[in-house]
């Protein structure tokens, strides 16, 4: 089982929220409005000074959705010139 971290430019917000429904991803926690900084990025603070802010989205998938996903967040990326999105990618198991 794998946790997917998806952060983008609000921008791209409706590009990922398609893509999660074509990849048939039945659950997941968003965060609207998420303020940051990158390594390689200019602060997004919503703010004058710093303008912009991100959204965060959480996604725990298995295989075959899993696989899927990963896919589909490569293609994504590819497409919006690898700015404005990071994905990060780990292994997680569910405690009873």
């Amino acid at each position: 089982m794998y946790m997917y971290w998806i952060f983008y430019d609000v921008a791209y917000d409706e590009d990922v929220m398609e893509m999660l429904e074509h990849c048939c991803v039945t659950g997941f926690t968003k965060w609207d409005r998420v303020l940051g900084k990158g390594p390689h990025a200019d602060p997004k603070m919503d703010t004058s000074v710093w303008p912009g802010f991100n959204c965060a989205v959480v996604v725990i998938a298995e295989d075959p959705v899993a696989s899927e996903l990963l896919r589909a967040l490569r293609e994504l990326k590819d497409r919006m010139g690898r700015r404005g999105i990071e994905v990060f990618r780990s292994v997680v198991e569910r405690i009873d």
